[in-house]
């Protein structure tokens, strides 16, 4: 089990103001990341992340702030549905955020749709082999994961006690058994999140408030939840979350 990282937890009053600050997080450690290394390697979920984060991040005075050709877009996440399906995490990304940045396309990693669970897995394990060029025994090594969290603990595409909890050999893996549709999915596995430099979670509603005050308890109860096993060895851990998420949280 990783090294368990202190969270940071942001709590805001509206999710407006969630969404401003997380916006400004993000093109903090943006510009850090090209400083740098010369480039920003993120990787993005679908739900209410880029509802929430990107309308800040692509309007005035943030969107001039950042340096759009330095990214590199890739998903923690995606379903095995083509990419204008209202499902495809990357059509949601793309609405809120990247057809309003300059981000070149070739930067921007999809699921490759035409291909099985499986062969998708494989084929974007072998995207980020390419990209990151990691050394052997090395991990890629992303400068910022962004996380949502569901109501029963998941993240990603990470269920409660699903056997992909487990798995520790492959970067990316396949889930045909989804038990939120769609089904069939690829996501990155725990090793890999947990080796990011940074790892942000964005959360917000009276329905998370229940699990949330389990992850961010003391006790060991937090294994218990997907959300729970995300400990960056190396990197920091942030929750940014509302009034309503964080109701049970005695704080």
């Amino acid at each position: 089990m990783a090294a368990k990282a202190d969270p940071r937890v942001h709590i805001f009053s509206t999710v407006q103001a969630l969404g401003q600050a997380a916006a400004e997080f993000v093109v903090r450690l943006a510009a850090q990341a090209v400083a740098e290394r010369g480039r920003f390697m993120v990787a993005l979920s679908g739900g209410s992340v880029p509802k929430l984060m990107a309308p800040a991040l692509v309007a005035e005075p943030l969107r001039s702030q950042v340096n759009w050709p330095a990214w590199h877009v890739f998903w923690a996440d995606e379903r095995c549905v083509p990419l204008d399906n209202p499902d495809s995490n990357y059509r949601g990304a793309r609405e809120y955020l990247l057809d309003q940045a300059g981000i070149p396309s070739e930067q921007i990693y999809t699921l490759d749709a035409w291909l099985d669970p499986n062969a998708a897995a494989t084929a974007y394990q072998a995207t980020l082999a390419q990209v990151f060029r990691p050394a052997a025994g090395q991990l890629p090594g992303f400068d910022l994961i962004l996380l949502g969290m569901g109501e029963d603990g998941h993240t990603a595409s990470l269920f409660p006690n699903h056997p992909l909890l487990a798995e520790t050999r492959r970067w990316v893996a396949p889930i045909f058994d989804s038990p939120k549709p769609p089904p069939a999915r690829i996501t990155l596995t725990l090793p890999i999140i947990n080796d990011a430099r940074h790892v942000a979670f964005i959360a917000a509603g009276a329905g998370k408030a229940n699990v949330l005050a389990q992850i961010l308890s003391s006790g060991d109860r937090a294994d218990e939840l997907p959300a729970g096993r995300v400990r960056p060895v190396h990197g920091d851990l942030h929750w940014f979350i509302d009034q309503a998420a964080a109701l049970k949280l005695g704080i």
